[in-house]
């Protein structure tokens, strides 16, 4: 599987580059159209005047403020290359950098640049374009040609915009197919990379259909389907962010509508909505001011009605979403849960042996008055009880988890004082366990594999050693934290083997059992280890 996922992602990395090719042809061939289509136009223009008309009656007017090369090649030529640089950056650069989340200098150098590019393309283009006209006489006849320019300052503003909203549009569309061609590498099957060749062939298709047949807009950007692109991003985006916050962040609490935690949740959900309901009305009142339609300014009307429809799709979406992975995630709590009893079962040889004889040892211990084997014994049995007993709930009291980590730490401190110098290697156990004074029940087993952790890699009978437990809780949440030395172990140590796998295991529950309501935080150094467990408990 994983020779598979390296294959996809360098065969990923061929189709961006070919995808490089094909977006930098396909502006070229855009440029060179509308160089070769302004240059037909005006030998048109010159071949009507001058067969058809005689020189005095026809005048071009302001022809002398006219420059083919400034005013024509120039501006198409230059807004082309601009434009092509300011794609490539924010898809090449600017998108990867977030997707690895590296958010430094470069990151915010990379967006001001292609920023900047996509401002100078639309400054290049529409301050030195000329466009043409013809003017008539009283009874229709043509009389001349003259020249004028659409070059207004509010253009730059949202013709940049509009620009930047066309490159993420892009970006989304291009990032889906990467996600689709993933997936379909990885499927294996032979005959699936037909449909990759169609949908390769229908993307590059459709790119140069654009580049060989459309036009920007003289006028405005806005207008088109540019405007129907922005009002649609803006709502997507919207209602993405809305419905995955609320999902995440407002569901896991909603069986608590007066905590802190969905108070909070509640209130981003709604400013998210507001300020997307925001965007697209100012969107859409800029866009009929630059045609000179409606006043500009704040329409709470328009905002309030925009602001409730965005409120209940995404609510509505979220309550689809929780159905949907409803069944999906009690399969996987079914199958771990299972998973996890089969272990149970299969380390269980003969329990009611094992009871028996850990019976007669500890009568034969008390008889024997050796104390510490008697204690060490009732405490293992109790261990033993609880696997058997409480490891299978979905639930427990909080009570029995503590009284199980107490077992464990009592028997793994009489294992150590039997076993090292403790002047020579100090190890230091320091437990402070809050008891609960209300009922409070968890998943069982989410804390003990932090504690066995701890033990197994932090206690050295040559090293200075420590492990600090603790264990809090309020009214809303469940604070664990464990922190113990670190001491490398030997590369044949049978226990390199089971490294990690327990802890995977609670991970994978954690997020099974408490979606977005618990908080597991691991720092490890050279020389110590830190682990920090917060779970919600209302």
């Amino acid at each position: 599987m994983l020779k598979t996922y390296e294959k996809a992602m360098q065969s990923l990395q061929k189709i961006r580059g070919y995808e490089f090719i094909l977006v930098f042809i396909s502006i070229t061939i855009y440029v060179i159209r509308r160089l070769l289509e302004v240059d037909y136009t005006f030998t048109g223009i010159e071949f009507t005047i001058n067969e058809s008309h005689s020189s005095k009656s026809i005048t071009w007017i302001n022809k002398g403020e006219y420059n083919y090369l400034l005013n024509t090649a120039l501006p198409i030529i230059s807004g082309g290359i601009f434009f092509f640089l300011s794609w490539y950056i924010f898809h090449y650069l600017v998108y990867q950098r977030v997707k690895e989340q590296k958010y430094d200098q470069k990151l915010y150098l990379f967006i001001i640049s292609s920023v900047i590019f996509a401002f100078i393309s639309v400054f290049l283009f529409s301050y030195f374009k000329l466009y043409f006209g013809f003017t008539h006489n009283s009874k229709g006849e043509l009389i001349g040609v003259k020249f004028y320019s659409y070059f207004r300052k509010l253009y730059l503003l949202t013709d940049t915009l509009a620009i930047l909203i066309i490159i993420s549009f892009y970006e989304v569309f291009a990032q889906f197919y990467y996600f689709i061609y993933q997936k379909l590498k990885e499927s294996e099957e032979e005959n699936i990379k037909y449909f990759d060749y169609f949908l390769v062939s229908a993307i590059s298709f459709f790119i140069l259909i654009v580049a060989i047949f459309g036009n920007i807009p003289r006028k405005d950007l806005w207008f088109g389907a540019v405007r129907e692109l922005s009002m649609a991003g803006i709502s997507m985006l919207t209602l993405y962010l809305a419905h995955n916050y609320f999902y995440k962040k407002v569901f896991p609490y909603i069986s608590n509508i007066q905590s802190k935690d969905f108070s909070k949740g509640i209130t981003i959900f709604l400013t998210i909505n507001g300020l997307g309901a925001t965007l697209f009305s100012l969107k859409e009142t800029l866009s009929w001011k630059n045609q000179q339609q409606i006043p500009f300014g704040v329409h709470i009307g328009a905002i309030t009605m925009v602001f409730f429809v965005f409120v209940f799709i995404s609510v509505f979406i979220s309550f689809i979403r929780k159905y949907i992975n409803k069944e999906k995630t009690e399969l996987e709590t079914q199958i771990v849960s299972k998973s996890a009893e089969l272990l149970n079962l299969r380390s269980q040889i003969n329990p009611h042996f094992l009871f028996n004889a850990l019976n007669t040892l500890y009568s034969v211990s008390l008889k024997e008055n050796a104390e510490k084997t008697s204690d060490g014994i009732q405490k293992l049995g109790d261990m033993m009880r609880f696997m058997l007993n409480e490891n299978h709930q979905d639930r427990i009291a909080i009570s029995k988890e503590i009284e199980y980590l107490h077992n464990y730490i009592d028997i793994q401190r009489m294992r150590i004082d039997g076993s090292h110098d403790a002047v020579r290697c100090p190890i230091e156990i320091k437990v402070n366990i809050q008891n609960s004074e209300r009922e409070i029940f968890i998943s069982p087993m989410l804390l003990n594999p932090f504690v066995e952790n701890a033990f197994k890699h932090g206690i050295s009978f040559r090293n200075r050693s420590w492990i600090y437990i603790t264990l809090t809780h309020d009214t809303q949440k469940l604070y664990f934290k464990v922190h113990n030395s670190l001491h490398p172990k030997q590369e044949n140590s049978p226990e390199q083997e089971n490294n990690g796998i327990g802890l995977e295991n609670v991970k994978k529950r954690l997020e099974l059992i408490y979606p977005n309501r618990y908080t597991l935080d691991i720092q490890v150094s050279d020389n110590d280890y830190f682990v920090s467990l917060i779970i919600g408990i209302y």
